[in-house]
């Protein structure tokens, strides 16, 4: 199993400098402790996150490990011409000596089309979406003297070459971020794994989710172990649950409060967002997030490393999860208890899961192994 960590970069003080800082810090102490990779998410305009560029992050990164890989969850495809992503991402790779996996998605905070102009877009944000996967997945598998050239209804090239060519051919690996059934579908339709995370939906929904879209994917041929569907998981460990529990709580309450603040809400949401609205809803309506809600849905593990030892042997049972994100800086989660989190599990978790098979869904075993 795979094991990396995951920044959106809250900064609820507004001191950025110290929170590039200490996010660096955290993954050049990730690679000394065996985390596989480390994911960026972009976005624009709130306390929630800040990192409008996850490449400029990533290629700080690059320059900062030697063998961590470098995932972006996600890059938003409907913020930007998508010739210019392929090419950032592209120097990104040849920067790390490919070391990229490139994950996208359409974005979900209506503030953020605001802010970057192009609020009348999120109605239509899956097609605009599609259509730039289309485009970057082309450009990145052209030769480098290749032109390419695309007409959709929302954009058209001709003739382009990407300069530089990513240093993995054909294309870095590919992952779609999704907690909606639609680009569920739509990331199986055209071959990319999918980046999952049980943020106000309950885990058992999710998982749900998972087995089904693995089903469909096992029915056109896929080999069913090939499936890499990393989920990101917020995660805090302590020595002890008692301790985890009086540390984490907090900062999950203040980042939830934003949260619920910047999806998608009521009727007026806009076309293809409804599932967000009637996610925020229900979670409104059952109190509010609260830790201990937050806990028994699933949506996140705070605890000792027991604990999340068991919660991710069942994961492996329930989904065939082989690759999981760990979100363990959040809401401004003090920088110590940041590393400890880091070390306990990478100490105490990580090991037991390490050259294990991998694993068809528990419901899904019958059904291949009558295939074979």
């Amino acid at each position: 199993m795979k094991f990396g960590v995951f920044y959106v970069l809250e900064c609820p003080d507004h001191d950025f400098r110290r929170a590039y800082r200490e996010m660096l810090s955290q993954v050049s102490y990730a690679e000394e402790l065996g985390f596989d990779e480390v994911w960026l998410a972009e976005h624009h305009g709130s306390d929630y996150g800040s990192m409008p560029s996850p490449q400029v992050a990533a290629a700080a990164i690059a320059e900062r490990t030697r063998r961590i890989r470098i995932g972006i969850a996600v890059s938003n495809l409907t913020f930007a011409w998508p010739v210019r992503v392929a090419e950032d991402y592209a120097m990104v790779d040849v920067l790390s000596g490919g070391r990229l996996d490139f994950g996208a998605g359409r974005g979900y905070q209506p503030a953020e089309f605001r802010n970057m102009s192009v609020a009348s877009q999120q109605d239509v944000s899956r097609e605009i979406f599609a259509e730039a996967m289309e485009i970057i997945r082309g450009l990145w598998s052209r030769p480098a003297a290749e032109p390419f050239s695309y007409r959709g209804r929302h954009f058209t090239i001709d003739g382009v070459e990407c300069r530089p060519t990513p240093v993995q051919r054909p294309t870095p690996p590919m992952y779609v971020a999704s907690i909606s059934p639609q680009t569920f579908e739509l990331a199986a339709s055209q071959g990319y794994n999918l980046l999952i995370t049980p943020m106000l939906v309950t885990l058992p929904e999710l998982n749900q989710l998972v087995v089904d879209i693995k089903r469909k994917l096992i029915a056109t041929g896929r080999d069913p172990l090939s499936l890499d569907f990393p989920m990101n998981w917020q995660i805090h460990l302590a020595d002890s649950t008692a301790e985890a529990l009086a540390t984490a709580a907090e900062p999950l309450a203040w980042h939830y409060r934003r949260v619920l603040r910047l999806v998608p809400r009521g009727p007026d949401a806009p076309r293809g967002y409804e599932r967000y609205a009637e996610l925020a809803a229900a979670t409104e309506e059952a109190g509010g997030p609260t830790l201990d809600g937050l806990r028994e849905s699933g949506a996140v593990y705070v605890g000792d490393p027991a604990g999340l030892a068991a919660e991710i042997e069942t994961l492996r049972q329930e989904t065939g999860l082989q690759h999981l994100i760990c979100w363990m800086r959040f809401g401004g989660l003090a920088h110590e208890k940041v590393l400890r989190s880091l070390e306990l599990l990478a100490r105490e978790v990580m090991p037991r899961f390490r050259g294990l098979p991998p694993l068809v869904p528990r419901a899904l075993r019958d059904e291949v192994a009558a295939t074979c």
